[in-house]
């Protein structure tokens, strides 16, 4: 009781803050090392990774290589090019580009692929163009949906620099170009170097777009080692690979991310206004993303559904989607904000789960699965042993398994807004609620919430839209008889019924896109809590 006391005076928060933070952490953890202990002690099929390793493996890895560098490539010549025209210029439509722009992570990178890949086959209406498939094909839809990442950390940086550099640069005779090339790139590129980490990893952990264009790459290996080689064990080696990946990304993106942070606060730069021929580039170079992103592929499957019988289903898969994004936003929101109050606290003791926490979001869907299929496996055997005989419940491939395995890959993305939000509340704040006899709930309900409640509600959608994207994880845990939208668009697509496949495509999207715009207007709002 005494402890329990110290804390409340310390932190003004009930001690069930890091109690959530350590379930969190287990959650987004466990499936990682079931992964690990899996890969090490389990029987694989024979022979399966000898003759893998000899036949397709070696083009599984060039695959993953060449689809990240060229995303990496694309996403970092769009993200960096339209951060710092939106930071340091003027021109129409700005005001509405800076949040736009950021729409296309609501579009999923399989359904851009559908798209672009019915445009530009020879029947097509692009025929002309290259056909977008194989390893560069994979890599540049992955660059036009992901850029984005790229996108809202530059913008922040270019923010935080101080304008008068550039000016000074000038100002001694160097040209636009010359200024930014020496002075403000060099400064963003820890923000850079975050946001491609996160492209990277998104990338990596994409099964449908390269499955449909043909570029299959690690992930795709995981499920084949599960779904056509019956051999979890052996999906748990070639999954150990990726994760290692994954991993030395999270790593560069986290120490990215602290670099940028510590560059300055953000400023209001004086913008350039652009004359109206470069304000019409500018136009043209905002808008095309989005066309590419959006409205191109979006437009072709349109026509599809309207040319085509419409898919069976539909309805209910949406209400599978909705209801599976909602519980879990939901879910990772509770563990984001008690994560968040963790961190306020200050002590290592805190602070440790919740780090662990954010190594989920390292996890692929494959990855997650195959590591919560071991988790549920291994608790299911020792249940039915512990009832004698058969467990009445099954618990994989339930609903349970799959938002479980949400929240191993999401939680972690709603940690980093919901401490964001309670960051920007003054520690003065507390203490003067404190010293008016106000208790943690009335000070959460009367101060916390109303000052974090944007960052909380942004953590919840950014989670609820990543849920509707999710595919590969969706695919091995998911209930019989219970699809997704994802799993239906994905199903007919890969039988070539793409007309079918379009209707819940763009349910999906449609549903993604409005909480992707309150997340981005979110994302570039001012965050700054003035005390006086």
């Amino acid at each position: 009781m005494a402890v329990i006391s110290v804390w409340r005076r310390r932190v003004g928060l009930p001690p069930v803050s890091v109690i959530l933070a350590v379930t969190a952490a287990g959650v987004a953890t466990l499936p990682l090392l079931a992964v690990l202990v899996l890969a090490v002690t389990g029987s694989g099929a024979d022979g399966y990774l000898q003759h893998l390793a000899s036949t397709r493996l070696p083009g599984y890895a060039a695959n993953t290589v060449l689809v990240l560098v060229t995303a990496a490539a694309g996403a970092a010549l769009i993200g960096t090019g339209l951060g710092w025209l939106i930071a340091r210029t003027r021109f129409p439509g700005r005001s509405i580009f800076e949040w736009a722009l950021a729409l296309p992570l609501a579009m999923p990178a399989y359904i851009a692929a559908y798209g672009w890949l019915d445009l530009t086959l020879a029947a097509g209406p692009l025929g002309a163009l290259p056909t977008v498939r194989g390893w560069w094909g994979a890599g540049v839809i992955f660059a036009v949906t992901l850029y984005p990442y790229v996108y809202l950390l530059t913008r922040d940086a270019f923010l935080r620099q101080p304008p008068h550099l550039e000016e000074a640069a000038r100002a001694l005779g160097r040209s636009g170009a010359s200024a930014f090339l020496t002075i403000a790139l060099p400064a963003a590129r820890p923000a850079i170097a975050a946001g491609l980490a996160l492209v990277a990893m998104e990338a990596l952990a994409d099964y449908g777009a390269v499955i449909h264009l043909g570029a299959p790459t690690l992930t795709v290996g995981v499920l084949r080692a599960w779904s056509g080689a019956g051999s979890l064990a052996d999906a748990a080696r070639l999954a150990v690979m990726i994760v290692a990946i994954a991993l030395v990304l999270t790593t560069l993106e986290r120490a990215g991310r602290s670099r940028a942070r510590t560059a300055g606060q953000r400023s209001q730069p004086n913008r350039t206004a652009l004359g109206p021929g470069a304000a019409l580039l500018a136009i043209i170079a905002c808008l095309t993303p989005l066309l590419l992103a959006l409205v191109a592929p979006l437009a072709r499957l349109a026509w599809h559904a309207l040319h085509s019988e419409p898919a069976r289903n539909v309805w209910n898969s949406s209400l599978n989607s909705i209801s599976l994004a909602a519980v879990t936003a939901c879910l990772a929101a509770l563990f984001g904000l008690a994560s968040a109050y963790a961190l306020r606290s200050g002590g290592r003791f805190a602070a440790f789960p919740v780090r662990t926490a954010m190594l989920g979001y390292a996890a692929p869907g494959a990855v997650a699965a195959v590591g919560v299929l071991a988790v549920l496996g291994t608790l299911q055997s020792g249940l039915d042993r512990a009832a004698g005989g058969i467990f009445p419940v099954l618990l994989t491939g339930t609903v349970l398994a799959l938002v479980f395995a949400y929240l191993t890959r999401f939680a972690a993305a709603a940690i980093g807004p919901c401490e964001a939000a309670l960051g920007r509340i003054p520690p003065s704040l507390d203490e003067a609620s404190h010293l008016a006899g106000a208790g943690p709930v009335r000070r959460f309900v009367q101060i916390h919430w109303p000052l974090a409640s944007g960052g909380i509600l942004a953590a919840a959608l950014i989670v609820f839209v990543e849920v509707l994207k999710e595919l590969p994880a969706t695919m091995i845990l998911r209930p019989f008889n219970f699809d997704t939208l994802a799993v239906v668009a994905h199903n007919y697509a890969s039988d070539e019924r793409l007309g079918q496949s379009a209707l819940p495509a763009l349910v999906l999207v449609a549903l993604a896109l409005p909480a992707m715009a309150i997340v981005a207007r979110q994302a570039i709002a001012p965050k700054r809590i003035e005390v006086r």
